[in-house]
């Protein structure tokens, strides 16, 4: 970010979802920033129309040299320099996820899950911990062309390819995943895709 940015404006996006370990209701929460910086945090409030409280980010984008150390991917990636190839670029966007847009859903064991991301890198899922609505830093993710150690499994897009506002259901034994595709103006074809 820069010394200019403010959250007014820049907060979108909202999932709610009942957390029945925590028994609230979980409000995740995009929080966008310039050059990828963005976060996903979460809020939770005992009635679903409020008062919601901060409680922590659950992943955030964009993060660089000078900022690695204010996120929580020193904890998940180990090390106490940022890796490589998170490194900012022209070609960020590409390969790795702007953190906005959640949905967040039970899967059909009870495991808590949240996809997110867009236009850039793609929509990525990450697995929760159901205990406390955050990630689970017990959960894992290799280092390839569709996962992540950060980031987690890419599901779709990448490379600027549109695609965003990522929401997933289950629904009679399949999994659907709705992805909204075109441009925002007027006559930008915006339109919904559902994949099972």
């Amino acid at each position: 970010g820069n010394s200019s940015y403010s959250v007014d404006g820049n907060m979108w996006a909202p999932d709610v979802i009942y957390n029945k370990h925590l028994g609230k209701w979980s409000m995740y929460l995009s929080v966008n920033g310039d050059y990828w910086y963005s976060s996903i945090i979460m809020l939770t409030a005992d009635k679903i129309e409020g008062p919601y409280r901060y409680q922590a980010p659950v992943v955030t984008s964009g993060f660089n040299a000078t900022n690695y150390k204010d996120t929580d991917a020193e904890i998940v990636l180990g090390g106490s320099s940022l890796p490589g190839r998170y490194t900012p670029s022209d070609n960020y966007g590409n390969h790795w996820p702007n953190a906005i847009d959640p949905c967040v859903f039970y899967d059909e064991e009870g495991k808590l899950w949240m996809s997110y991301g867009s236009w850039s890198g793609g929509i990525f899922m990450l697995e929760l911990d159901e205990s406390t609505g955050l990630r689970d830093y017990d959960v894992t993710y290799a280092v390839s062309e569709i996962s992540d150690p950060y980031f987690a499994k890419k599901v779709a897009g990448g490379y600027y390819v549109s695609g965003e506002a990522s929401y997933i259901e289950y629904i009679v034994g399949y999994y659907f995943l709705f992805v909204t595709y075109g441009g925002l103006e007027a006559a930008g074809g915006y339109q919904m895709r559902v994949f099972r």
